[in-house]
This record gives structure tokens, C-alpha cells and sequence, in this order.
């Protein structure tokens, strides 16, 4: 199975462990609406980047890039940086325990890994038109 494939499931897998964690171990507060439609979003584009690396596509190191990227992005705005848009939901502020924090790190290290073995990719890459 192609590397990207694998840590593209990586992803996913940690991003249902996160859903999941919300559902389950957080306590109860009034999430942003967007950000559910943020997150489906972004199962969306890991789901698109594995199926590229799976079929071998020349653009799957691309999608890694932009899936790793945006994944990385959509946590540092929804829970990691303070209430300051629409979107946030920041773990200071409910004081998360450490499973909460578990599954963001575990996502984020998942997405950063992905962007750089796309980025990678593509550095070892011939560019052709």
C-alpha cells in the first residue's frame, strides 16, 4: 500500500477517534454549527487524498499536501487558538482532559506527516507539463 494511503487512514481514523471524543468524553456546550460542517469537510478531503494515493493517481501527493494542510489549519482555528471566530471551540477554554488533548495532538501529528510525505513526493518528482 502506498505510504500516503497508509498515513492518509492514519488520519482518518484519528479524525472518527476525535468525533467520537466529542460525542462521548467532552462535556456538554453549544459547538459552533460550522464547525461540524468544517469537520465533515475535512473527512471529505482525507477520504479524497487515500482514494488518489490507493489508486496510485499522479495528484495524490498534491491532495496529501492539501489535505494534511488543511486538517492542520482546521484544528489550530476550531480548538487551538483562542475564541476569536465563529468556528471556535478551544479546549482552554472547557478545561479537556487528557484524552481530549490526546486526540487533537494525535490528528495534527497525522496531518503535518502527510503534508510532509506529499510535499516529499513531490520534491522528488520531475515537474512536467
Amino acid at each position: 500500500m502506498d505510504p500516503l494511503a497508509r498515513i492518509g487512514l492514519l488520519l482518518f481514523a484519528f479524525l472518527g477517534l476525535h468525533t467520537i471524543d466529542h460525542a462521548v468524553n467532552q462535556p456538554s456546550r453549544d459547538l459552533p454549527a460550522l464547525g461540524g460542517v468544517i469537520g465533515l469537510l475535512g473527512f471529505v478531503i482525507v477520504a479524497i487524498a487515500v482514494v488518489l494515493a490507493l489508486l496510485g493517481s499522479r495528484y495524490a501527493p498534491e491532495a496529501a499536501v492539501i489535505a494534511g494542510g488543511a486538517t492542520v489549519i482546521g484544528f489550530l482555528v476550531v480548538h487551538l487558538l483562542p475564541d476569536w471566530t465563529p468556528l471556535s471551540d478551544p479546549y482552554w477554554d472547557f478545561d479537556a482532559n487528557a484524552l481530549s488533548w490526546l486526540l487533537i495532538a494525535a490528528p495534527f501529528g497525522a496531518a503535518i506527516w502527510l503534508a510532509v510525505a506529499g510535499a516529499r513526493r513531490l520534491g522528488a518528482a520531475p515537474l512536467t507539463a
